[in-house]
């Protein structure tokens, strides 16, 4: 009889140990070691986040021990100073006894972000169930376009044949009237007229008439501009970098001792701005898709206070710089190759004269 109920202990014992172990390797699969390495375009990588490596059992002062004697941490491939090799900290404690003989602990490492899923299996624990919370992506300028390409290509293609331009374009010229909110798109093919192709509206852009002169005056720059890099992580959908300060900007302002003249100046999506042009996600998608497949080298812009094309210039107030008057003459000249639109009254045209020189060498800058 006692050997039956040894026997039956024993059977009990090995259950148990089986189901713990079971347990313990469902929540180590459950952990993720090592995640991608995500970039951004520019180099920058995504934040980090701490990634258990391994759990471990430990007598009591080991953690301690540790870290009072660096030379006995354990180390890994790719550690490196910049990281903290390894930071042991206790996670969660056993039953302790009376004399609390043993504790658990983790190893633990910072790593890029994101970390995948759990591996799909057919049965899950209820921590496994639980929905994890949605990573931004971070995507690669060729993966972006990739996703983009097919819609935006679509959409574009049919406002070039509405146009009677083109399609694909040789050279484009993006126009942005501050005053009037909208942004145009113009296209060419290698010889040939410039086509006006649509005009976007500008959903929202901050400031006055006037130039961009320094950081925080949420100006929207005025002058003739390239686009200086696509933004596939933009946090307003996708962006196109307008190339202020330009050579223009940095010689006025080295004239003028002003220092800190802001940057980060976008075309980008969505409809919020501080210095930037917003024109929404598609517009955005479009103009980003466009500038790809037609080369950032043959992609002008003209951003000016109002349509010179059919407007007097400006009046210039005494606080406002010496030099804005030729500037805005400039810009008056550059928009001469550019028909404005048909709905747009021309009874108040100007018959200021303008002046072409240097306008090729400010597009280069």
């Amino acid at each position: 009889m006692g050997s039956r109920s040894g026997w039956s202990l024993l059977a009990s014992n090995t259950v148990v140990a089986l189901i713990g172990a079971a347990a313990m390797l469902a929540l180590v699969r459950a952990i993720s070691t090592e995640p991608a390495r995500i970039e951004h375009v520019d180099g920058r990588v995504a934040p980090p986040e701490i990634v258990v490596d391994r759990w471990a059992f430990a007598p009591p002062g080991t953690l301690s021990h540790l870290h009072s004697a660096p030379s006995l941490r354990p180390s890994f491939p790719g550690a490196s100073e910049e990281t903290a090799s390894l930071e042991e900290t206790p996670q969660a404690t056993a039953e302790p006894g009376p004399d609390e003989t043993a504790i658990w602990s983790t190893e633990t490492r910072t790593v890029p972000t994101p970390r995948p899923s759990p591996p799909s299996t057919g049965f899950r624990f209820p921590w496994q169930r639980q929905t994890l919370p949605a990573r931004p992506r971070h995507y690669t300028l060729k993966a972006r376009l990739a996703e983009l390409s097919p819609g935006a290509i679509g959409r574009l293609e049919k406002r070039f044949e509405a146009a009677k331009a083109p399609w694909p374009p040789a050279e484009i010229a993006l126009i942005a009237i501050k005053d009037e909110k909208a942004l145009e798109l113009h296209a060419k093919p290698k010889s040939g007229p410039w086509t006006l192709v649509h005009r976007y509206r500008v959903l929202a852009a901050s400031g006055k008439t006037g130039p961009k002169l320094v950081q925080g005056d949420k100006q929207v720059p005025e002058g003739l501009y390239r686009i200086s890099l696509l933004n596939p992580n933009s946090a307003y959908h996708v962006s196109l970098r307008v190339n202020y300060p330009n050579a223009f900007d940095l010689k006025m302002a080295k004239k003028e001792g002003r220092k800190d003249l802001g940057g980060d100046i976008m075309i980008h999506g969505k409809d919020l701005s501080a210095g930037c042009l917003a024109v929404g996600d598609e517009a955005a998608e479009e103009l980003f898709v466009l500038a790809a497949r037609t080369g950032l080298a043959k992609v002008r812009l003209i951003i000016a206070p109002t349509d010179l094309r059919h407007k007097k210039l400006p009046e210039v107030a005494a606080s406002q710089p010496v030099w804005l008057p030729g500037l805005y003459t400039e810009i008056a000249a550059a928009m001469t190759p550019f028909d404005a639109p048909q709905n747009i009254a021309t009874s108040s045209t100007s018959s200021t004269p303008v002046n072409l020189t240097g306008i090729m060498s400010l597009f280069g800058q």
